[in-house]
């Protein structure tokens, strides 16, 4: 039997409150789990804000169709409550300050930076677990213990990625481009050194973000005459834009994504995969991988809808997990560090990929960062390649 879900619209604005219920043979006892999901579920990165709200959603409904989340001596309902932040600082804020204010203290999200910079500091004094995608250099750190990263920023898998894009394309000099604020500039920066490190000559763009005419932005990386464009942190609307615009202008040089954009924007905005000659991405999970398959299938038969194409989907799928996996380790979803320390102490698991581990001590100065591993994918004469997975060490 399928899941019975019910939407509940909560008269807060942009706040929706989703209660994952099943009605099988094996039924939760009377108890509740509640977790949060955050992220941009309006504007320009929607797709992303979407990813990590269904990604949430379809790990409660797995819990709740396999009788529920064991909690001590019970099985509790899991409930998903989530809320737009706006892909802002001052809507990071308030995210945690409305889970505080429905006691919930388990959160995943928020997705940017700028959302990961608001939350945090207001997380720590609202006692919550959260688990950001964020590309920002410090996305986890001693100061805020409480805060897990749910993949790996640029430094971690971009030496690996990076080198094998340049050996199979050739490029010698790439044009970075991303909009002009903190969630854009923080993975820009980030991957111009590693592109540097490889031997690549690497330039900075950046656009304003909510920028609709990309023609004047085309026409200056025209100008500049790279072997490459980094895409990096363009939402996904925006790549729609841009390609469009590069293809208007007549560029015919390399397109690289490792960041949010992935494949499908670059498709659309080139009017089709078929468009597309030379272009390397980073898959947050590898899409080829039978575990992602299989996670995919079993999305469409239990919520009867397609799984979101954004790589941020099965990204939040396995962070649900562990989440989920941390407050039944502890035994309570109401005590964030006691949640946090279970996590830290256990072996990362999902359904789908397996176990895992956690890193980020050397970069970071806290093993706080899951290490599923990562997909590369890439185009190369107009041939599409089976997507390559990327192993990430554990520390």
């Amino acid at each position: 039997m399928f899941a019975d879900w019910k939407g509940l619209v909560v008269a807060t604005g942009t706040t929706v409150l989703l209660a994952a219920s099943y009605t099988g043979s094996a039924v939760a006892e009377d108890c509740t789990v509640r977790i949060g999901a955050t992220g941009p579920l309006s504007g320009a990165a929607v797709a992303w804000g979407l990813s990590a709200k269904l990604g949430t959603e379809f790990a409660a409904a797995l819990v709740n169709k396999d009788g529920g989340l064991k909690v001590g001596e019970k099985r509790c309902q899991a409930k998903v409550v989530s809320f737009d932040a706006q892909y802002t600082a001052v809507g990071g804020a308030a995210a945690s300050n409305y889970f505080a204010s429905e006691n919930i203290h388990v959160v995943l999200g928020p997705v940017g930076s700028p959302e990961t910079t608001g939350f945090r500091p207001v997380a720590k004094r609202n006692n919550q677990v959260n688990f950001s995608s964020s590309y920002m250099r410090d996305a986890i750190s001693p100061e805020f213990p409480l805060a897990f990263h749910a993949l790996q920023t640029p430094l971690t898998w971009g030496p690996i990625i990076i080198k094998r894009a340049k050996d199979q394309f050739g490029f010698k000099t790439v044009l970075i481009t991303a909009p002009n604020d903190q969630g854009g500039t923080d993975g820009g920066r980030q991957l111009a050194k590693l592109y540097g490190d490889v031997g690549v000559q690497a330039t900075e763009e950046y656009y304003q973000r909510g920028t609709t005419n990309f023609a004047p932005l085309a026409q200056r990386i025209m100008n500049a005459k790279p072997d490459a464009i980094e895409f990096s942190s363009v939402p996904p609307v925006d790549g729609i834009g841009l390609v469009k615009a590069l293809r208007e202008a007549g560029y015919s040089g390399v397109l690289g994504a490792l960041g949010g954009t992935g494949l499908k924007s670059l498709a659309e905005g080139a009017g089709g995969v078929e468009n597309l000659n030379s272009v390397y991405w980073l898959e947050i999970n590898p899409a080829d991988n039978p575990g992602i398959i299989k996670m995919k299938e079993d999305y469409r038969r239990l919520m009867g809808a397609e799984p979101p194409e954004n790589s941020l989907f099965p990204t939040f799928v396995l962070a649900s997990e562990v989440a989920l996996q941390g407050i039944s380790l502890a035994g309570t979803d109401q005590d964030a560090e006691r949640i946090a320390e279970a996590m830290r102490k256990s072996v990362p698991e999902s359904r789908y990929m397996g176990k895992a581990g956690w890193r980020g001590k050397t970069l970071n100065g806290i093993n706080q960062e899951l290490t599923f591993p990562v997909g590369l994918g890439m185009i190369v004469n107009g041939k599409r390649l089976p997507v390559q997975t990327v192993e990430i060490p554990t520390e």
